[in-house]
């Protein structure tokens, strides 16, 4: 049994089409770094591959799936340039890659997995850094022999891909930082231990995408990280954590106390009394919490920039931008890793009937909406009823992100569909006989408004990944780390109603909770009695 990696950085191209990437070479010696030390990667074997053509890039994939034994844990790492063709098939840029010529200058992604699936290994592991790479997983499996032995320090076995981007998105390519953002917090999560969710000294994958997930997100909201999983590769352990360490446990307590970019009141008594039970100093205790905090900070920076941007453009051009201007500020705010919510709107010839005033845009100093009270553009929504049920009001909650009183009204209009009263809980058949196009209408205004935060749908991709069935029985194991997942338990102890986040600080998924919804064991009521499997295979009935 043995842990092998190989790190792949393409950072210099010959077509001039695709811009140079410096970050990509730093990137693979910092994962070299925390994958080398035994502490915490204790990896075998790492071997690093600076700017290889098609031909060595393809013979160092071979040579590192090839001969393997079952036990053994592979991972395959590239930063770099990710290329879709006109069919959306995806590839890995090399350094002779032409955006033209992709079959006869890039590696398909299509050959990486016909390398893997021919290799013994059963543990294996693809991180991708770069555009598109959600795309990476498309037709992905993964053979099946019930002979392979398990071994407890490596996790369960399978195949999983952890990408930066989804399957029609951009990575965004680092300018003056030193690493690429994904990268960065892959790399944090296990050179502190901070992706040790659980506290039990070792990473998981799975752990470790939700740690870099949603450092990402923080920072640079535009960015979806993603995670593609077959049969158990989200419990493969990449990495150990250290226990009792004190600096490692504020930390945590930190990441758990704040809300919004800010450290909360409330928070701040507790953070205060972790510090002088942990023995820290003030100044390391600051310093923790300015790390963790770093990425909201980078965050509203961006957003700061960009208005300071679209003002001056806006004087500059007395209060109308042309084309050419519309389309730069279009790439800044792609190069800031911004969102269009984040923003103030880019006047065009095509949204404005007038000129925009400059007024019209507040100024860098003035603070923009915070993410959880930002809305959507504005569009249509469908409120179909198969019951005759009105979503104005539960569409109206989730719009203006009141998102408690949208957690109640969810759970009236669904008891009110199955023909019951408030107070009372649905039951598991009259969960799978749910009516589609009301589940739709419900499970896609949670999404829309949350910007895919929460909703049933959401939910159901989290417990499918977790290992869940769509059978109705009731797995501990699956329903731990489903709750562990969607932020329903809070080192090892389930939350109450009343410690649950009505915001989209909270994990994905933490939302809809729907209270009541099942029989003498609170929130959990539904969950914990097998019902989120019923849920969930209602969902995939629906298409949801």
């Amino acid at each position: 049994m043995v842990k092998v990696a190989l790190l792949i950085g393409v950072s210099e191209f010959a077509d001039v089409a695709l811009a140079n990437l410096p970050a990509a070479i730093r990137d693979i010696n910092a994962v070299q770094s925390v994958l080398n030390d035994a502490e915490r990667g204790g990896f075998d074997d790492v071997r690093l591959l600076e700017n290889p053509d098609r031909t060595e890039l393809e013979d160092a994939i071979d040579t590192l799936f090839r001969d393997r034994q079952k036990d053994d844990l592979v991972l395959l790492y590239f930063s770099g340039h990710g290329i879709k063709d006109d069919t959306g098939k995806f590839s890995l840029a090399t350094c002779i890659t032409q955006k033209d010529r992709l079959r006869t200058t890039a590696v398909a992604a299509s050959f990486v997995h016909d390398v893997m699936s021919s290799s013994r290994s059963r543990r294996q592991v693809v991180i991708l850094d770069c555009c598109f790479s959600g795309a990476f997983a498309t037709g992905m499996t993964a053979k099946d022999d019930a002979s392979v032995d398990v071994k407890a320090q490596l996790g369960g076995e399978g195949r999983v891909v952890l990408t930066a981007s989804t399957a029609t998105q951009y990575a965004f390519a680092q300018t003056d930082e030193d690493l690429s953002i994904y990268t960065r917090f892959l790399v944090e999560g296990i050179q502190t231990g901070a992706a040790d969710t659980d506290n039990d000294g070792r990473i998981t994958v799975d752990e470790l995408h939700t740690y870099a997930q949603r450092k990402v997100q923080e920072a640079a909201p535009a960015m979806k990280p993603e995670i593609y999983a077959v049969k158990e590769g989200y419990t493969i352990q990449l990495a150990k954590a250290p226990l009792g360490d004190p600096t490692l446990e504020y930390r945590k307590q930190v990441e758990n106390c704040v809300r919004n970019g800010r450290i909360s009141v409330v928070g701040r008594r507790i953070l205060q009394r972790w510090r002088r039970e942990l023995k820290l100093t003030e100044a390391n205790a600051s310093t923790i919490e300015a790390t963790v905090l770093e990425p909201f900070r980078e965050y509203e920076h961006n957003r700061e920039e960009f208005t300071q941007a679209l003002a001056e453009a806006l004087e500059a051009e007395r209060g109308t931008l042309s084309p050419e201007t519309s389309a730069e500020l279009k790439r800044y705010q792609q190069l800031l890793k911004l969102r269009d919510e984040d923003i103030p709107p880019i006047p065009t010839a095509s949204n404005i009937d007038s000129p925009v005033l400059t007024q019209d845009i507040p100024s860098p100093s003035t603070r923009l909406p915070t993410p959880d009270s930002r809305l959507p553009p504005l569009a249509s929504d469908d409120l179909s009823s198969d019951k005759g049920i009105n979503y104005t009001k539960l569409r109206d909650l989730l719009k203006a992100n009141q998102w408690k009183d949208a957690d109640r009204e969810t759970y009236l209009v669904m008891l009110q569909i199955v023909g019951r009263t408030d107070g009372d809980w649905i039951r598991e058949t009259e969960i799978k006989n749910f009516p589609c196009t009301d589940l739709r209408t419900i499970d896609q205004l949670w999404v829309k408004y949350s910007n895919g935060h929460f909703g049933f749908s959401v939910q159901k991709q989290i417990y499918l990944d977790c290992g869940g069935n769509l059978d109705g029985s009731y797995d501990e194991k699956v329903w731990k780390k489903f709750g562990d997942r969607v932020g329903w338990r809070v080192e090892n102890t389930w939350i109450n109603y009343s410690e649950v986040t009505f915001d989209t600080t909270s994990q994905q998924g933490h939302l809809p909770l729907l209270p009541n919804f099942g029989p003498g064991v609170g929130i959990f009521g539904m969950w914990v009695l097998g019902e989120v499997s019923s849920l969930a295979s209602r969902l995939v009935k629906c298409n949801l």
